[in-house]
């Protein structure tokens, strides 16, 4: 298999046709056409359904494609690093961060690395991923360190510091409860609850903590696997929602009000790295910046344990009176 037959595969799938895609590739049609027969006469199976005028992936073809992105998409960075090699440029730093932390606290931080110091890491990669996502990426190389939600399953895998805060409940600024200084799952047993799809340990407490033994099962529910959009259809009236403490800092939209939940729900989260790789100097500048920055600036913000799972136990300064 040849590099030119996948970016012929890649370039039919993401513009429909055969024509289209030698345009795309300044390549004449029959030499695409026969780049897409030979690949699929080496890998024994049929990549596209021809109907014409367009072409759709066949459900193996679907799942090739998947590698193959991968495949090109490394050699896009092989060809960046060895520019950067050749001009003696240092390595990029990669950076993978959890769906909510990648709104939050990490640009945040970032952000004011580079106003403080104008030669930190003239480039950088972040990649957003979800948090089961995290330690393969670190595993593979894609990732040099991690922000992210736990507990995971570590592997070779090491946690650099672990911290733990209290989830907010999000209301919309015209609700009833939007006065009140916390609010309990017993008062949101009519409104429409907006829960989080991931079933990790953490993430279940999540979504089910506003579910009161009172509510009733035909009361609805909408899941969504992102806070961000949580909070978004909370400002459009649907609902409430259980947001991180992350989140609930850095993404305040107006119609949006933050209360504290009479039950203590800590989100749990911190930095990861692997175990056996050394760390360059930015690297850890940026463990220690984003790790200051929340114990800074993150409510009641406490050190988790080291395994990454939170200690549950609701802590007496956060005992709040839900009465008006």
């Amino acid at each position: 298999m040849e590099i030119r037959q996948f970016e012929a595969f890649a370039a039919v799938h993401a513009s429909g046709s055969v024509t289209a895609a030698a345009r795309l590739l300044d390549r004449s049609q029959p030499v695409v056409s026969r780049q897409i027969q030979d690949l699929e006469q080496e890998l024994g199976f049929t990549l596209f359904t021809r109907t014409r005028p367009q072409v759709t992936l066949t459900e193996q073809g679907r799942q090739f494609l998947e590698e193959v992105r991968n495949v090109l998409t490394g050699l896009q960075q092989l060809e960046e690093r060895s520019q950067e090699i050749a001009a003696g440029r240092v390595r990029p730093l990669r950076i993978a961060t959890s769906l909510s932390l990648s709104n939050s606290l990490v640009p945040t931080v970032l952000a004011d690395m580079f106003e403080q110091d104008p030669t930190f890491q003239h480039k950088l990669y972040m990649d957003v991923m979800p948090s089961s996502h995290i330690v393969p990426a670190l595993l593979s190389g894609d990732s040099d360190v991690a922000f992210t939600s736990l507990p995971l399953e570590l592997e070779r895998c090491q946690l650099h510091w672990c911290a733990q805060a209290p989830c907010q409940v999000a209301l919309p600024a015209t609700h009833p409860l939007a006065e009140l200084p916390s609010i309990s799952a017993a008062q949101l047993v009519n409104d429409t609850l907006i829960t989080l799809s991931n079933a990790s340990r953490m993430r279940h407490r999540m979504s089910t903590a506003l579910l009161h033994p009172d509510r009733s099962r035909q009361q609805r529910r909408v899941t969504t696997s992102s806070t961000m959009s949580a909070v978004m259809m909370v400002r459009a009236g649907m609902g409430v929602a259980l947001v991180d403490p992350c989140l609930a800092l850095h993404i305040q939209p107006e119609g949006v009000v933050y209360k504290a939940l009479d039950a203590y729900v800590p989100y749990t989260f911190g930095a990861v790295t692997h175990r056996g790789r050394p760390l360059s100097d930015e690297a850890l500048r940026i463990i220690s910046a984003v790790r200051d920055y929340a114990f800074k600036h993150i409510p009641h913000i406490a050190e988790a344990d080291v395994s990454g799972v939170p200690a549950l136990p609701y802590p007496q300064d956060l005992i709040v009176s839900t009465e008006e």
